[in-house]
């Protein structure tokens, strides 16, 4: 494994691409396609755990007043790369204290993108394409948000029509390297394990539900938080849909331990799915007389931040499915408190 220090910029934009859902829903042939129907089974439902502190890490360790650092490494858990380049992207923010409070996200990019592109103020992945993506800066948002998480970005397909990540999706594959990322900044954590995270955040964009998708539904028991922006593309049977209802009922019994925020717009080809998605959730909650507990709006512009403080919301908002994450990511980590 090597590691180097990297510089706060370095990742870019949205992609799309699908044949099903194009000729479905009569869409640009630059959206991703649905995820495929499954099968809901027992095995499938969540089941919540609580997660205790490893023994040996202590309740507080001392603060620091080290700066942002961004890490670029090569993992052997990651997903392969073109010329061995960096699979994964670590931000450790300046504001985290090492506390045992250790919050860890997972961002998935989407189609034809890379890690720089996202990372970056706008970058070409692939020289031999000469196509710049639009980037989001990713480590600046964080820091405006006061983001207390450390914030990972692996690389998942690089650069193509395609978001899947076959290496983190197989079965213990992304538990595999969850550990390695976390063994690589030990010295940033205290050498904390996973059974020390106390919230483990899934995020995709756009076509990152490829990754998304799977990875949740192998590792349901750890992950507390799922954001899509623009990427809800799975049908209600999925595991996004699986973990939506659990968090549902949840939030209709009073006992919250999965939280989901969804941001979806009428540009991306997401909208028929997430709606879908929506209604069954709002029927849930309605029949449990809790609807009101949720946020269910639409927004001409950005969302309010206030309206993302709840464990659980789906918005529309009327922007473009490229400026999503670019104008909303700070906001949403924020009122997360991730």
């Amino acid at each position: 494994m090597s590691v180097r220090v990297a510089t706060f910029a370095m990742l870019a934009g949205p992609h799309l691409a699908g044949a099903l859902l194009l000729v479905a829903y009569g869409l640009p042939n630059d959206e991703p396609p649905p995820a495929p129907k499954t099968t809901t089974t027992a095995a499938h439902v969540l089941a919540a755990r609580r997660v205790e502190p490893h023994p040996q890490m202590p309740a507080e360790l001392p603060k620091t007043n080290k700066p942002a650092r961004t890490l670029l490494m090569h993992l052997e858990h990651g997903e392969p790369t073109p010329d061995n380049r960096p699979n994964t992207w670590v931000h450790i923010p300046a504001t985290r204290d090492r506390s045992s409070d250790l919050r860890v996200m997972f961002l998935f990019h989407g189609f034809k993108n890379c890690i720089e592109s996202y990372t970056s103020a706008g970058i070409i992945c692939d020289q031999s394409h000469n196509v710049v993506r639009p980037g989001y800066q990713i480590a600046a948002q964080l820091e405006r948000a006061g983001s207390k998480s450390i914030v990972v970005i692996p690389e998942t397909s690089f650069d193509v029509m395609s978001s899947e990540a076959p290496e983190l999706s197989g079965h213990g594959g992304f538990r595999k390297y969850v550990d390695e990322v976390l063994d690589a900044i030990a010295d940033e954590t205290g050498g904390a394990k996973l059974a020390d995270v106390s919230r483990l955040a899934l995020a995709a964009s756009s076509g990152g539900y490829q990754a998304l998708e799977p990875i949740l539904d192998d590792n349901t028991g750890i992950v507390t938080d799922v954001i899509l922006m623009d990427a809800a593309y799975m049908f209600p049977k999925s595991a996004v849909g699986r973990y939506l209802r659990v968090a549902a009922t949840e939030l209709a019994a009073g006992a919250v331990q999965h939280r989901i925020g969804i941001l979806y717009t009428r540009s991306g080809g997401a909208l028929p799915m997430t709606e879908e998605l929506m209604h069954l959730t709002q029927h849930v909650l309605d029949s449990s007389g809790a609807l009101d507990r949720a946020s269910f709006k639409r927004y001409e512009g950005d969302p309010r931040a206030e309206d993302m403080t709840g464990p659980l919301y789906i918005h529309y908002v009327h922007e473009d499915h490229d400026v999503v994450v670019r104008r909303n990511l700070d906001k949403v980590i924020a009122a997360a408190g991730l």
